[in-house]
């Protein structure tokens, strides 16, 4: 079962990626925006320790987590940044992780795992091959306006904390541009598939 990552900058449509891939390849998989919603929802534990971090105003009305007073919270402030992430990452490399390693090198299913800041915290050698989604800035800025209601400055704000784009170009295996429609990308995806079905 190889293992593959997805990988790319906010906005650019990794998660419908994943999604595609998964329906053209014999595949499990592993969501990293599902996975951090389960945390962030229903992890006692995990709860405990953003509210002893950073206080109640991190929580809304309704006992869950705050997730634009995060965002505000991460982007602002650096230390802020890596507790959170101290917080949250051991526990979601604790699910992908092992199935990543059970996975490199082998012949059957497919492992494929979305992996936001994979290249930032050095797990590409985790993997067999790596998938960079990239698109232009504006289709960015436009997606993160309409899907997260996150403004110019708030995109910026997150992309600073993250390898540009250009650099995850010169280092990934396979690159799928998303600018246009999910129909291209699913025409892109069908492209790849022989090279990663002879891995």
């Amino acid at each position: 079962m190889p293992s593959i990552a997805i990988t790319g900058s906010i906005g650019s449509g990794k998660s419908l990626a994943l999604k595609l891939l998964a329906q053209l390849l014999p595949s499990n998989i592993y969501n990293a925006d599902l996975e951090n919603r389960k945390l962030l929802d229903h992890d006692e534990e995990v709860r405990d320790l953003i509210k002893k971090a950073f206080g109640d105003a991190c929580f809304d009305s309704l006992g869950y987590p705050d997730r634009k007073h995060l965002f505000e919270l991460i982007t602002s402030d650096q230390s802020a940044k890596t507790l959170l992430e101290g917080i949250l990452h051991p526990r979601l490399e604790k699910v992908w992780k092992p199935r990543a390693l059970a996975s490199k090198g082998t012949k059957s299913d497919f492992f494929i795992a979305e992996i936001p800041l994979l290249y930032e915290k050095g797990l590409e050698n985790f993997f067999d091959k790596v998938i960079l989604v990239a698109c232009s800035d504006s289709v960015r800025r436009e997606r993160l306006k309409l899907n997260r209601q996150l403004s110019h400055t708030e995109t910026l704000a997150w992309l600073k904390n993250q390898t540009t784009q250009e650099q995850k170009i010169l280092l990934a295996d396979h690159l799928l541009w998303n600018d246009s429609s999910t129909p291209m990308l699913e025409l892109q995806i069908r492209h790849l598939l022989p090279l990663l079905k002879n891995l």
